[in-house]
């Protein structure tokens, strides 16, 4: 029942308003006859090689790319380029997804060599999944052709983790899925050092009882010697988010929130730890009941048991001195030139080991001469922020660089990669440029290979066939409190004949539904979005090992046609062959059906008493501020939308709407607060490899925007091998990250089930999860409008290998992307159009 709470809400962009542009066709290509796409040159010997160079503008430029210590996120590009992985990401067979494929080493997956190694790194027989040996490719290099061997990885690490340095990007070896053994010991010998209390695998054997803990003098648990502490700043293994931005989300009520401010908080030090005494460890697990929805820590136990008191441990800390420790303890080393050794701290195996196994290759002998000690022990670096000081063992390698001006790299021939059928780029430059008005003037002047569309560019741009979506895992949706109580106070704050209680039937939510036109409302308020139909997006994978997206699978395509109401129009001889096809026709927009349901709502709202015939609804919207312009555009477009839509329906006349473009901060939170009765445009970022977990968002209260609606109380009923069986929406979320429940089948048999990450049962989880998506799209609290994305124009010169976005291969990224001109042929056509093209 382990549940890493590391979800934020997610605010949809802010745009203006799209306007209409005209295409144009294509331009001929001009490149040699044979030689599109296939990375080679032909010359003769007199000739000088063609050259193919990519051009690009960032607004900043990093001033150190060490691998060991940056943090600038363009730093981390500057390594896209010279760098490598022992696996990487390419295309899957088809094209649908990715995949990982090995790069600096031979073997699809690391071999498990953990039975080898019984007794030591407390390694125990039976073991599984804590020793794997990557075997390396025989033939890498540095870009000066200095073979590169097992051990360089291993004294690469060995720097990484001087305690000394104190490296920025050391945790790459301790924190997350992966934890590689010592690493943070070794790190922090010699100091008072936290390291997590539990950690990401979240074993039973981690957890500690409260009464099994014992106070020091001070009053300050320990375990086994060592002090416990809680950070306010730090979520530790419930991810990036601390306990202080749920918090600021407004997720803490009642005793939860007065335990915060008044004893938790006052408690923290500089750095934002706190002791933990019994006190406090009880208000943790307070906290905690709270952001799972339960009054306090003894409700919640009272369905999750002895775990509702262990669960803050999960962003608890130890606190001790660290002794000195030898770096053959580390669980890094060289068996041959070939094969490397990684011990891990808990059993990872799949994708998530290839994805989190660190490596941090750094050039010795250059990363050496470049550290320096001054005459007061302080460590530093000059290693990458030159082209002297960097050495590439990627694709490309760095050979100009000048500061906030201009970066230049051309393909590294040492590098084993280099096919005739890839890489046709021979160069890269990148010129610093700030202004994005200046970057259109560059592009449209042939100086640049792409530039990303801002809002007030849509008017000309939007129809480009130059243009190219690029969509990110978030859907963003209009959402409604449907708690029947909670409209009834704030009907009678609102005044005689205001309605709002009519918003708890679910044929009102279906009409408001059934009645958005999602792509008028996508254009007028993020004209790079793109229309949404479920919870998930294109982006959200559901196998990270295929790189197959949950929308492309026949579950998620069979949710969208029951949901849409499709079911009877496909099949042999009917609307749609398929379901496929059927989702590929949605529009999600059906004005007959919503006039239908509106009237029905009415019928009804008079028939239970909800609504007086004299009345009229009322639904105040909630809005973050009042100077946004996609908030504005978004308001606007609904109130006109509806008014319209209701015309010729008993609603005609008594359907209005209201604002509140004061919330800021608490805009969240106002829907569960009970202040407005609707939002929209909000939705959940992050975990696009994992929706399993994200589905918790959407049906656990804690996180849920519509926090009225219990799915603990709903139950759902899911064919698993030919027999249906039914427990709560919760229970079975419970199920698919990897805690067992009882199911009951249509006879009254039971059985225990579970089918989590590590129980190797895809179709069954990929089942139950659809079937979770539809138990919350049915209720129509949430629901979907469209998807966050951004949109770039692609020049001329260039041919993307896909004309689809792929989340970890965009449209094919330099290793596939080939060119229409050589850079002399293209000079020559700019200039042929008077040196100003035209993309609209």
């Amino acid at each position: 029942m382990k549940k890493l709470l590391a979800l934020l809400l997610a605010l949809a962009m802010v745009l203006s308003m799209v306007a209409c542009g005209a295409k144009t066709e294509a331009p001929e290509t001009s490149a040699p006859a044979g030689n599109e796409g296939t990375g080679e040159t032909q010359t003769t010997e007199s000739e000088t090689p063609a050259t193919y160079t990519q051009k690009s503008a960032w607004s900043v430029f990093p001033a150190s790319w060490n691998p060991h210590t940056y943090e600038e996120a363009t730093s981390g590009d500057m390594l896209a380029y010279i760098e490598d992985g022992f696996w990487t990401f390419d295309y899957n067979e088809d094209l649908t997804g990715f995949e990982m494929v090995p790069a600096m080493c031979v073997d699809d997956h690391p071999v498990d060599i953990t039975s080898e190694y019984v007794g030591k790194y407390g390694i125990e027989e039976g073991d599984e999944g804590l020793v794997y040996k990557i075997n390396l490719r025989d033939d890498l290099a540095w870009d000066d052709g200095t073979k590169i061997t097992a051990n360089d990885f291993v004294e690469s690490a060995k720097r990484l983790l001087n305690p000394a340095a104190k490296n920025y990007r050391a945790d790459s070896f301790y924190t997350g899925d992966v934890v590689v053994y010592n690493a943070e010991a070794y790190l922090k010998q010699g100091s008072y050092a936290y390291s997590n209390m539990v950690s990401a695998a979240f074993g039973d054997d981690e957890y500690v009882l409260i009464e099994n803990m014992t106070a020091n003098e001070a009053g300050q648990l320990t375990v086994d010697g060592k002090d416990v502490w809680f950070n306010v700043n730090n979520g530790g293994n419930w991810g990036s988010n601390s306990m202080t931005d749920y918090y600021g989300a407004g997720y803490f009520t009642g005793a939860a929130l007065e335990a915060w401010e008044n004893l938790i908080v006052p408690a923290a030090n500089e750095e934002g730890y706190v002791a933990v005494t019994a006190e406090v460890a009880q208000a943790l697990c307070d906290i905690v009941a709270c952001l799972h929805g339960y009054a306090d820590a003894a409700a919640y136990a009272a369905d999750a048991g002895d775990y509702a008191y262990r669960e803050w441990e999960e962003m608890a800390f130890y606190g001790a001195d660290m002794p000195a420790l030898d770096f053959s303890e580390v669980g890094i080393f060289a068996l041959s030139d070939t094969e490397l050794v990684y011990v891990l701290t808990a059993p990872m195996k799949g994708f998530y080991l290839k994805y989190g196994l660190p490596s941090t290759l750094v050039h010795l002998e250059t990363y050496d001469a470049c550290i320096a000690i001054d005459e007061n022990g302080i460590y530093s670096s000059t290693y990458g922020t030159s082209v002297e000081t960097t050495k590439s063992y990627g694709p490309y390698k760095l050979v100009e660089f000048q500061s906030d001006k201009f970066i230049k790299f051309e393909k590294n021939t040492a590098w084993y990669g280099h096919t005739a059928d890839t890489y046709q780029t021979t160069h890269i430059e990148i010129q610093q440029v700030g202004e994005a008005s200046t970057r259109l003037e560059m592009f449209l002047a042939g100086q640049l290979d792409s530039y990303g569309l801002s809002a007030d560019d849509f008017a000309t741009y939007g129809l480009s066939d130059y243009r190219y979506d690029q969509t990110s895992p978030s859907t963003f949706a209009m959402v409604f409190n449907p708690n029947v109580d909670a409209l009834k106070t704030q009907q009678e704050k609102s005044g005689a004949n205001i309605n709002k209680t009519i918003i708890s039937l679910i044929e009102f939510r279906q009409a408001m539904c059934f009645g958005m036109d999602r792509a008028a409302f996508t254009a007028a308020t993020d004209p790079a979005g793109v229309v949404a139909f479920g919870l998930f997006s294109s982006q959200h994978i559901v196998d990270p090992e295929t790189g197959i997206g949950y929308r492309n699978t026949p579950e998620g395509d069979q949710v969208l046609v029951d949901f849409w109401g499709l079911s009877d129009d496909v099949g042999e001889g009917k609307l749609y062959a398929d379901n496929a096809e059927a989702v590929d026709g949605l529009t999600g927009y059906n004005p007959e059906q919503a006039k239908s349901l509106f009237d029905a709502a009415y019928d009804k709202a008079l028939a239970e008493g909800l609504m007086d015939e004299d009345d009229v609804i009322e639904i105040c919207i909630g809005m973050p501020r009042a100077d946004s312009v996609f908030y504005n555009n978004g308001y606007n477009f609904i109130v006109n939308n509806y008014t319209e839509l209701v015309k010729g329906t008993k609603l005609e006349g008594k359907l209005t709407f209201t604002r509140n473009d004061t919330l800021g901060q608490n805009y969240a939170t106002a829907l569960k607060n009970n202040e407005v009765e609707m939002l929209f445009g909000v939705g959940w970022s992050g975990m696009a490899m994992n929706p399993y977990g994200l589905i918790m968002a959407y049906m656990t209260q804690q996180y849920q925007y519509d926090s009225h609606t219990d799915y603990t109380t709903i139950d759902l009923t899911v064919e698993l091998g030919g027999v249906e069986y039914t427990t709560t929406v919760h229970n079975w979320y419970e199920i698919i990250n990897g805690t067992a429940h009882v199911l009951t089948a249509a006879d009254g048999s039971t059985i225990e089930f579970v089918c989590g990450a590590m129980d190797e049962n895809p179709t069954d989880r990929l089942t139950i999860l659809a079937a979770i998506e539809g138990a919350v799209l049915l209720n129509y609290n949430f629901i979907p409008l469209n998807g966050d994305a951004s949109a770039l124009l692609k020049s001329m010169k260039v041919e993307y290998y896909s004309e689809d976005y792929n989340m970890m291969m965009g449209f094919g990224g330099l290793k596939y992307n080939t060119y229409n001109y050589t850079d002399a042929e293209w000079d020559e056509f700019v200039a042929s159009q008077g040196g100003e093209l035209d993309y609209t």
